[in-house]
């Protein structure tokens, strides 16, 4: 059973060098955000971590720790329920960096999974808040350096829990705290990572020769979860339970590196266990939705930068 947990593996990982090549990894202090960040260090990316500041330097350092190149290892503070925060970040990104440094891959891995109702500091819902909306202006405003990168946002297979379209009626009926359900607006939120992948992949293909890719990095045996609502009891149960079933991070990373790096991941689409996968209902599919809620996060989050 363990074996059959681990799910696909990119073996190809063990042969590749990246001596020099620039990587992004947004949620990079813990997790799979981390451990993808350890894997290219190993290989000699430069890899350039983005998380909370009251996590930064600790990831920064546990990071440099597996490169042969500690300098090559660097971060910046993000919170990505914060417009301002993101804005202040990548600008302080566009200052430092050299402009023709080629970025091989932005990897949008952050996200919130089933907490309670919340809200961000701009008044999203906290999961589409920080899931969605967050990496949208994130990566919008580093697009200028975007050109020829690969873009990897990673989703889940829970987008399938609830099977609407991710539309401007259905974030605002989420977003009723008499009817919030934290899954459902972590479903929801997943969707919006595989389409905003489709859009993506449309919009600048041509013009920035960018490739996106969406994935599920399978259940994985890390904090995410947290929010979920079991007692201590259960939780005690089910945690030997986890280690059987669930991916270790290392292997939860497999579809990442893949996406990231091999030449098989097909823009555009949804991955999971290193090849493209089937999406699991018709709305995260749906290329007119995607235009139409691309628009309106676009919009939603220019409304409140008016705000600021």
């Amino acid at each position: 059973m363990r074996w059959f947990a681990r799910g696909g593996q990119y073996s190809d990982i063990h042969t590749i060098k990246l001596d020099g090549q620039t990587f992004l990894i947004t949620g990079a202090a813990g997790g799979i955000g981390k451990e993808t960040a350890i894997e290219l260090a190993k290989r000699g990316a430069r890899v350039i971590l983005f998380a909370r500041l009251t996590n930064l330097a600790n990831a920064i350092n546990d990071v440099k720790r597996f490169s042969p190149s500690p300098n090559k290892v660097i971060g910046y503070p993000l919170d990505l329920a914060d417009l301002k925060s993101i804005k202040t970040c990548v600008e302080e990104f566009m200052k430092n960096e050299n402009e023709n440094t080629k970025i091989i891959a932005l990897i949008n891995n952050a996200g919130v999974m089933a907490c309670p109702y919340t809200k961000t500091k701009d008044g999203f819902e906290l999961q589409m808040g920080t899931n969605h909306f967050g990496h949208f202006y994130f990566t919008q405003l580093l697009l200028p350096r975007l050109h020829s990168s690969r873009i990897v946002n990673v989703s889940s297979a829970a987008h399938f829990m609830w099977p609407v379209p991710c539309d401007a009626s259905h974030y605002e009926q989420m977003c009723n705290p008499n009817t919030y359900h934290p899954m459902s607006a972590y479903s929801l939120s997943k969707t919006a990572n595989i389409l905003f992948t489709r859009e993506l992949q449309r919009r600048y293909s041509i013009s920035h020769n960018i490739r996106a890719y969406s994935l599920h990095p399978g259940t994985v045996n890390t904090p995410l979860d947290r929010h979920l609502n079991l007692n201590h009891f259960m939780r005690k149960l089910i945690k030997p339970i986890r280690y059987i079933i669930f991916k270790t991070p290392l292997e939860g990373i497999q579809t990442i590196l893949y996406c990231a790096l091999s030449n098989k991941a097909r823009p555009g689409e949804y991955h999971a266990d290193c090849q493209p996968s089937p999406v699991s209902h018709k709305y995260a599919k749906d290329d007119k939705l995607a235009r139409e809620w691309w628009d309106y996060s676009e919009k939603i989050i220019n409304d409140k930068l008016k705000e600021i």
